[in-house]
């Protein structure tokens, strides 16, 4: 998954995003919920995880904040402190799931993997993605061409995903870096160029068809055989 953390609070938070990392997911950090919000509406993330201290927070405004016109995106609260009401006004505020700041690492990534499940009626029917026999399962996140597994560095994974989602239609190299690499990290120019490269070497390996193009000057698409340049 791509997370964005917004941590509006005086706590520390690298336990949340080394927590996040250590299971392939991308994480983009925010200190404060303005910009973050920014953040969320510019890139595209599969969960908002906001970590807010109540007693520093004006009550009144997070509703707006949290109910915005934005609401394809899931968005999942750790509040301090960690009592049944300060849960229930989040909740009543319209955040889609909330937990204590002090939740144990295992059910925060589950909790997070059944917002991303549960996101726009993803079970299922818009789980597996598919372009000729290229399968992406997007919750197991397994890759098969052919019937044969294909293992997948996270990068290469998402990248992928990324394409299949957009099957048929040319990203840019400016939309791969918005939606497959945090914020935060530093990215050469060629750093698109040589994970499409890695991915052919895997994806389009010969003697199978070509399903990864290039659009010189404008970005990639991936296609079925069937469809017209």
């Amino acid at each position: 998954m791509k997370l964005l953390l917004i941590n509006d609070a005086p706590m520390p938070s690298d336990w949340i995003r080394r927590r996040l990392e250590s299971e392939n997911n991308l994480v983009a950090v925010s200190t404060d919920w303005q910009t973050g919000w920014t953040m969320a509406h510019e890139s595209h993330y599969d969960v908002v995880v906001l970590a807010i201290q109540l007693s520093d927070v004006d009550q009144n405004s997070l509703p707006t904040f949290v109910q915005t016109d934005n609401r394809d995106i899931p968005l999942l609260l750790l509040v301090s402190p960690d009592t049944p009401s300060n849960k229930a006004w989040a909740l009543e505020s319209g955040a889609d799931d909330c937990v204590g700041y002090t939740v144990d690492g295992r059910e925060l990534s589950a909790r997070l993997q059944a917002l991303y499940r549960r996101r726009a009626g993803y079970p299922t029917r818009l789980a597996i993605l598919r372009v000729d026999d290229l399968e992406v399962n997007l919750i197991g996140r397994t890759v098969y061409r052919a019937g044969q597994r294909i293992d997948l560095l996270p990068r290469e994974y998402y990248l992928l995903a990324f394409l299949m989602q957009n099957q048929g239609r040319v990203v840019s190299k400016r939309e791969i870096l918005d939606n497959v690499w945090a914020s935060h990290e530093s990215t050469r120019p060629n750093t698109v160029e040589v994970y499409i490269n890695y991915l052919r070497r895997k994806i389009d390996q010969p003697p199978a068809p070509k399903l990864i193009h290039t659009v010189i000057g404008m970005g990639y698409l991936i296609r079925s055989l069937n469809q017209k340049p």
